[in-house]
């Protein structure tokens, strides 16, 4: 499980510093890609296959199964991380999650996200309300 969330500063390169108690729990194998909410979101390999199969296409799949697997897919890159425990974040996914200096390294309960710090902070501004999330998730379970 990760949690918590932390600041960071990409360096020139595209490298980035994951959070240590982070890094133990990505091993080789894990990989990083486009998410929603113009962020990027790292996965261990045992939730990119669970992704993986959730995405597999067939000849059922409509227009909106192949644009989200193909986003997903070719953007995705596997995850190495250097001496230092820094990571390079692909050029067009920092791109796509508005990353330049500054960000947050957050954990999600299975998954890792990275966000530039200025979405970060909007983000957390929409999302304040915690008892509004909750029934909304709520009401989402209970009248599916």
């Amino acid at each position: 499980m990760f949690l918590g969330k932390h600041e960071r500063n990409i360096d020139d390169k595209g490298r980035l510093a994951i959070p240590a108690k982070f890094r133990e729990r990505l091993p080789t194998g894990s990989v990083i890609t486009v998410a929603p909410d113009a962020c990027v979101r790292v996965y261990p390999p045992d939730e990119w296959e669970v992704l993986s199969e959730e995405h597999r296409l067939d000849a059922g799949s409509t227009a909106a199964d192949r644009n989200l697997a193909r986003a997903l897919f070719s953007a995705a890159a596997e995850l190495e991380f250097d001496a230092q425990g820094r990571c390079r974040i692909p050029t067009d996914l920092r791109e796509a999650a508005g990353i330049a200096d500054s960000v947050v390294v957050v954990g999600v309960n299975n998954v890792v996200e990275i966000w530039s710090q200025p979405r970060w902070q909007a983000a957390m501004e929409r999302n304040a309300d915690v008892t509004r999330l909750t029934d909304e998730v709520a009401g989402r379970v209970a009248n599916p």
